[in-house]
């Protein structure tokens, strides 16, 4: 499994649906008779519509929490499809992506198609002006901008449809493995994604690969960046406009040391009786009955109910009350969100979820209860750097991290028994930095 079909005749020229007009080669202009195509004002738009025109075989872009991934996605697709007149697939990780990238691309005013699984209906919310098409109707579109989920692209044989380029949202979010099963889709390849966010979720059994730098469990753009790392084009977002300056300086050396960025954030803070808050504060607690006690969700309930009630936000646009819209309480556990939701069940705007759940939300104030919040060993799973990184990057203007009172201890066992766990490392530096600002 050391390479993906897709790679294997790198570089290749791009097939052209007889269907559709001729497809002018990467240097070409568009034809003269095509409508007066958008500018991309956007730099980093700019750069990967510049490098997939030129043909890069593939393009990776990495990119931090909140510096506007899935703005690029759909307007890639849009300027290629548009401007180079290619046809273009996008492969999102979640049913909710793909909803979420379709109607971005028609509010841009694009033509576009969203693939569903066979027998089902359009789903709630879909723009007005998507095309919906269940099943294998991708034999059936003509639409140069096709978006589907990974799993139902799998399903979608290359004799119904062919794009010339693929683009996958989320990138970090899919196993190499996956990326292999759209091998045939597109000849080209652009991956947008967050290389700090949780790894792919994968059942099965995988220590045989774990030395593999391809293996088939791996991110794909880290595995595909092995295998062929004369064709890949790297590109970067160099800005969050999410993060504050604060939360920046924590997230940026302990989860991107390779990928600098700044934070483009306007000014944004919340007060409680008239006191501005921390970007990011701590709550201990001490949990008595390990991670299921019932004063680890209780705390960060009555935290999330203490903002609401006093909490007033102040942006550009001037002071107004925390709404519960405004808040989310991410906990590591789903026995945890399931008690979170039904504390929170007069409140249903209240974002009450998993760490894994949360990714790609963003909130003005978050709750989050930190991964190792009543454990009293650092395993694998709860000591994943990706699960930390998403807890403390969902904000805006504020974080409250619940953290337990025994974790500088657990830290110092975890490290003496395995002192190279990226895992361990990262907890320790977050730690480390949260006392040093008297935030822990």
């Amino acid at each position: 499994m050391g390479s993906v079909h897709l790679m294997r005749t790198l570089p290749r020229t791009r097939a052209v649906d007889p269907t559709t007009p001729a497809t002018p080669t990467p240097s070409a202009p568009p034809a003269a008779s095509s409508p007066p195509a958008r500018p991309t004002l956007d730099p980093a738009a700019a750069r990967a519509v510049f490098a997939t025109w030129s043909g890069d075989p593939v393009v990776v872009v990495a990119s931090p929490p909140g510096a506007g991934k899935t703005r690029l996605v759909t307007h890639l697709g849009r300027d290629l499809a548009e401007r180079a007149r290619l046809r273009i697939a996008i492969a999102a990780q979640t049913r909710a992506q793909a909803l979420d990238v379709a109607n971005r691309i028609a509010a841009l005013g694009a033509n576009v198609t969203l693939l569903g699984r066979k027998g089902s209906t359009a789903p709630p919310g879909l723009h007005p002006d998507v095309h919906f098409a269940p099943g294998r109707g991708a034999a059936s579109i003509r639409d140069r901008i096709v978006v589907a989920t990974t799993a139902r692209w799998q399903w979608i044989p290359a004799s119904a449809h062919r794009a010339n380029v693929l683009i996958v949202d989320e990138a970090w979010q899919m196993t190499y493995a996956d990326l292999g099963g759209l091998g045939d889709l597109a000849d080209q390849l652009v991956m947008v994604g967050d290389p700090g966010q949780i790894a792919p979720v994968v059942a099965a059994e995988t220590r045989r690969w774990d030395t593999w730098a391809t293996g088939p469990h791996k991110p794909a753009p880290d595995a595909i960046s092995a295998a062929y790392p004369e064709h890949i084009t790297r590109l970067q977002l160099p800005h969050t406009w999410r993060l504050g300056p604060a939360t920046t300086d924590l997230v940026q050396p302990v989860f991107y040391p390779h990928l600098p960025f700044g934070t483009m954030r306007p000014p944004s803070s919340l007060r409680i009786h008239g006191a501005e808050l921390p970007e990011i504060s701590t709550l201990p607690v001490t949990p008595a009955a390990g991670r299921d006690d019932p004063a680890i969700v209780r705390a960060a309930v009555d935290r999330v109910r203490a903002l609401l009630a006093a909490g007033v936000l102040e942006t550009t646009e001037g002071a107004r009350p925390l709404l519960p819209s405004d808040v989310a309480l991410i906990v590591p556990h789903v026995n945890q969100a399931s008690a979170a939701a039904a504390h929170l069940a007069d409140q249903p705007d209240i974002f009450a979820g998993t760490i894994n759940q949360a990714q790609g939300i963003e909130r003005h104030a978050v709750v989050a209860v930190h991964p190792l919040t009543g454990y009293r060993g650092a395993t694998v799973a709860v000591a994943d750097p990706g699960r930390l990184c998403v807890a403390l990057s969902r904000h805006r203007s504020h974080l409250t991290l619940v953290t337990d009172t025994g974790l500088p201890e657990l830290l110092d066992r975890a490290h003496a028994e395995d002192p190279t766990a990226p895992g361990v490392i990262a907890h320790r530096a977050v730690h480390r930095h949260l006392a040093a600002i008297g935030q822990e």
